[in-house]
């Protein structure tokens, strides 16, 4: 059976990892340095991840000392937590080096994932030009496309013909991307973009302000990055130019800065989604920063299961001397509580992905789809649920009142797992912060209500 490419790669980097160590252990520098010049600068990272401290700053110096040009691509492929130890660990000579081996938006992308406190202190360590392409790349909009876009992009005025376009790009030194050739106009406006393969079989004499296509598919500095994602895959770009205020082009997003945009904000959402946010990873090793990231969260949580015991309370006298309900509370609670995570789950993808902003309609169906779902599920559970109350204790009425309340339950849980992303969405709140304890706690609260009040309705045919 044929290994697939990512496990065949994870193994690689298992056989990397051990021997690397193997070699760091009996101090074999040399073969250290020989291996590293055989090995990707991403797969050195993903491989650093896995030692020591002490063992990446031995590595990782080795990388500097004979491999600076490539070093600080070896930070792209750490995760984040890591890079920030590693650099800690690093002689500002060092950090020099590896950030001024880096392009500017790469640098970006390993300067902003630092605390505030050790950013500045970086920043500062890096001098003249670099240090101002950095600082201002900085001063963009977290998460924006200025953040994440290179300014290193090819260019041409529109009267310039194909014959002195392609005599441009010979002459080029290393840039990051020349499958688009943007075109601008004569105040250096953003006026088209045309391909490599129009430019080259045009004719020489032909200007580029024939060929340049002048719908062109944009951002600006401040449009966000999940947008510029999305942009990206609807229209099966490489790269989407970046305007300032003015029109002038600025920059450009590449496709392997989309692909990272994409993973970080999964990651993000997957963080929001259970009350917590990437801070955590950076501050691991601090309790109380990673405490009051949570903390909020779980005090929302206390406050629904205190509603919760509530109702338990008010429902207490009613249900005195039907407490065998109550072994069935925890069923009902459950099952609503994993619909509407699930639900909850597919409605902050949607909104992510675009799919439910585009229009009142959309989010009709959407919700409509949603409610028959929890509809199917609970005539589905319920009687399996009340089969196994009929069984436990030996009456049918409880069996009846855990499968129409798993029923009201569950359809009840999916609808509020589908509503309340989308009220947060249009009071202007990131969706995926109502993910987690939230909609869990709001479902748990409308599960217990509706099989109190079924069961306390019922009274009189469950107590004998």
């Amino acid at each position: 059976m044929q290994v697939p490419d990512a496990e065949a790669l994870h193994r690689r980097t298992e056989r990397l990892t051990d021997t690397v160590r193997r070699l760091v252990r009996r101090g074999g520098v040399r073969n250290i340095s020989r291996l590293l010049g055989k090995v990707r600068p991403e797969d050195v990272g993903a491989m650093l991840d896995a030692l020591t401290p002490k063992e990446q700053l031995s590595v990782f110096r080795i990388a500097i000392q004979d491999y600076a040009e490539t070093a600080g691509e070896v930070l792209l492929g750490m995760e984040a937590s890591r890079t920030r130890e590693l650099l800690g660990q690093l002689e500002d000579e060092e950090i020099v080096i590896v950030l001024g081996s880096l392009a500017v938006d790469d640098a970006v992308s390993v300067v902003e994932h630092l605390p505030e406190e050790d950013r500045e202190g970086i920043l500062a360590l890096i001098k003249g030009p670099e240090n101002l392409e950095l600082t201002t790349q900085l001063t963009y909009q977290e998460e924006s496309a200025g953040r994440v876009m290179t300014t290193e992009f090819f260019s041409l005025d529109q009267s310039t013909t194909v014959q002195g376009a392609i005599q441009c790009l010979r002459q080029l030194g290393e840039i990051e991307m020349v499958f688009y050739l943007y075109v601008t106009g004569d105040e250096g406006e953003l006026a088209g973009v045309t391909s490599l393969r129009r430019l080259i079989t045009t004719s020489p004499e032909t200007p580029l302000k024939e060929i340049m296509d002048t719908a062109v598919i944009k951002v600006t500095t401040e449009t966000d990055q999940e947008e510029v994602a999305q942009l990206a895959s609807r229209y099966d770009l490489l790269a989407i130019p970046v305007a300032d205020d003015f029109n002038r082009l600025v920059g450009i997003v590449t496709v392997d800065d989309v692909i990272d945009i994409v993973q970080e904000e999964a990651e993000e959402d997957f963080l929001r989604m259970v009350g917590s946010s990437e801070d955590e990873l950076l501050y691991k090793e601090r309790a109380w920063r990673v405490a009051r990231i949570r903390l909020p969260w779980l005090l929302i949580n206390l406050v629904g299961l205190f509603a919760t015991g509530m109702l338990f309370k008010y429902f207490e006298v009613t249900l005195q001397e039907a407490l065998f309900i109550v072994f069935f509370a925890p069923v009902i609670m459950g099952m609503g509580g994993n619909i509407g995570a699930q639900t909850t789950t597919i409605t902050v993808r949607g909104l992510a992905t675009g799919r439910l902003s585009q229009g009142p309609g959309r989010v009709r169906a959407f919700l409509g789809q949603q409610f028959r779902v929890g509809l199917l599920l609970g005539l589905v559970c319920g009687p399996i649920a009340a089969i196994g109350a009929v069984l436990i204790e030996r009456e049918i009425m409880l069996g009846v009142v855990v499968a129409v309340s798993l029923m009201i339950g569950m359809t009840l849980a999916s609808l509020n797992g589908s509503v309340v992303p989308l009220l947060f969405d249009r009071l202007g709140v990131d969706p995926a912060v109502a993910a987690g304890p939230m909609v869990t706690t709001t479902s748990d609260l409308i599960g217990i209500a509706v099989y109190f009040g079924i069961a306390a309705s019922m009274i009189q045919w469950l107590v004998p």
